[in-house]
């Protein structure tokens, strides 16, 4: 009748003591306790059902080996890399065909079409630069001798040079480095 008590069968479950548990499972019963506390499902105080326990030890398990594949894929087994890689190829996949989407809808813009409107109006924007060092000193010209309006002009077109020379080179113009000249 003792044996009975230990392991017995219900509504087609397998009914098991903690003691059989444990050895079921190779753990302690202190083991037991602590996945209980961790989820794992009881049947009743002191007995388990063993296919519910399988079950979840199979869910605790599935969850490390995903861990485990995150940091090293190499420790998975031949079949569950398989699919960790092919569920890493329907990632890019579809991230693949997101960008198609949002290029074809507009969102991004062919670079090399970027690329020749950029030129043009830095092209625009360089000559009329450097045109602004000879213009202002044209209108300075009635108030200053002649001498000061070229210097006006050197001193506008040599910032603006250096302007332009430091975002081709660099990419941000710092007028700290530029040196003033006065006027």
């Amino acid at each position: 009748m003792a044996e009975k008590d230990e392991l017995y069968f219900e509504s087609g479950a397998i009914i098991a003591c903690t003691r059989l548990t444990a050895e079921y499972f190779g753990v302690t019963s202190a083991t037991l306790s602590n996945w209980m506390r961790a989820g794992c499902p009881r049947y009743k105080h002191g007995y388990w059902d063993i296919r519910a326990v399988t079950d979840w030890r199979g869910k605790q398990e599935g969850e490390k080996l995903a861990a485990a594949a995150a940091s090293d894929p190499s420790k998975l087994t031949p079949a569950q890399q398989k699919v960790h890689y092919e569920a890493q190829l329907k990632e890019a996949q579809l991230e693949a065909a997101r960008l198609r989407n949002r290029f074809n809808s507009g969102m991004y813009l062919e670079r090399a079409m970027v690329v020749d409107e950029l030129a043009k109006y830095f092209i625009v924007l360089k000559h009329s630069l450097l045109g602004l060092g000879h213009e202002l000193s044209l209108m300075a010209s009635p108030y200053v001798d002649a001498d000061r309006g070229r210097q006006i002009d050197r001193t506008i077109d040599e910032r603006v040079k250096d302007m332009l020379e430091q975002m081709a080179v660099e990419g941000v113009y710092d007028a700290k480095t530029s040196t003033v000249v006065a006027i």
